[in-house]
């Protein structure tokens, strides 16, 4: 484990709602958790726990008609605490920490990117606007992130479109932009889903040497386990928008305690295990947070609930053993 002194980003409380004509979604529901510098936060759970919207919480943008009803959400940089929650999400102190001190790597590059403007030019455009250069000095800049991130023949890619690179440069490319500005935390936003494995690897170990060169922290989104053992110091398990467990990555892979936590990791398939044998699988499926009963978020699905008791109340975050936060009633 790395150094935890310095204290970059810290969550509390954070509650962001979609109002909906069907009712309250409640796509993020009382997530806490700390981000220190030189970081990485791993956070993992199916697709629709909140994991996403979250990192879109902290940029703030989340879009309509989501929005944050409560929270804090603090920014320690250069001795100034800022709590972006009090920001306008249009206003120009939040547009100079976006794209600055906190840069975001999406989903899907392809999405993310535009197809009428150059690699260079998207580059370029987040440089002049975030730091004191002229273009000559931008376009310099780029043509040395680009090679970087590993992108071959930058000199030409910088003047191609997103439609000219494959899935993978244009991942690089998505990274070399986040980077420019030297930020002080990246959220990547499952950076490698769309990739094969090969490539998967490439960008894995990218971000590795780039997060020593700069120094910078990451808030790594995905819902690949074994992505989190390689990259993570510290995990958080996210069910339905809520946090259910927050350890060091040692703690989650050796020693999980949440019911949800342990199937997650009984669910990855085994080197050596016999041939035809089904895996481990979770029943059921995540609900969508719509109108949902009291109790535990896990309840229907979980084999050790406690019926009076986990349909009735819905368990804290509470520290169990140093460092180790669990959300549920077997360890009250």
């Amino acid at each position: 484990m790395k150094n935890k002194s310095a204290l970059l980003l810290q969550v509390k409380n954070l509650k962001t709602y979609f109002y909906l004509d069907e009712g309250v979604l409640k796509a993020v529901d009382d997530v806490s958790f700390k981000i220190q510098k030189k970081m990485v936060l791993g956070v993992v759970g199916e697709s629709g726990c909140g994991k996403s919207v979250t990192a879109q919480s902290i940029l703030r943008i989340v879009p309509d008609p989501g929005k944050i009803v409560e929270g804090e959400i603090f920014l320690h940089q250069d001795g100034k605490v800022t709590d972006l929650v009090k920001l306008d999400p249009y206003g120009k102190e939040i547009r100079a920490i976006r794209g600055k001190e906190i840069t975001m790597i999406f989903q899907e590059p392809m999405t993310s990117l535009s197809p009428v403007h150059t690699i260079g030019d998207q580059i370029m455009e987040a440089i002049l606007l975030h730091r004191n250069m002229n273009k000559n000095e931008a376009k310099e800049l780029t043509l040395e992130m680009l090679y970087k991130v590993g992108i071959p023949n930058p000199y030409q890619r910088i003047n191609e479109y997103p439609h000219q690179l494959s899935g993978g440069l244009r991942q690089r490319a998505m990274i070399a932009m986040a980077l420019s500005c030297n930020p002080s935390l990246l959220i990547a936003d499952e950076p490698t889903t769309a990739l094969d494995v090969t490539v998967q690897a490439q960008i894995l170990e990218l971000m590795k040497e780039l997060q020593a060169e700069f120094g910078m922290s990451i808030m790594f989104i995905t819902h690949n386990l074994g992505v989190i053992a390689e990259v993570s110091d510290e995990v958080m398990v996210m069910y339905l928008g809520k946090a259910v467990e927050y350890a060091s990555v040692d703690e989650i892979f050796h020693n999980p305690l949440h019911p949800y936590t342990v199937r997650l990791l009984r669910s990855i398939p085994k080197v050596g295990k016999k041939a035809r044998t089904r895996l481990d699988a979770i029943k059921g499926t995540v609900p969508l947070p719509l109108d949902l009963p009291p109790g535990c978020s896990f309840y229907p699905r979980c084999p050790e609930a406690k019926k009076g008791l986990c349909n009735k109340e819905d368990p804290s975050l509470v520290e169990v053993k140093k460092g180790h936060w669990v959300s549920c009633f077997l360890y009250k």
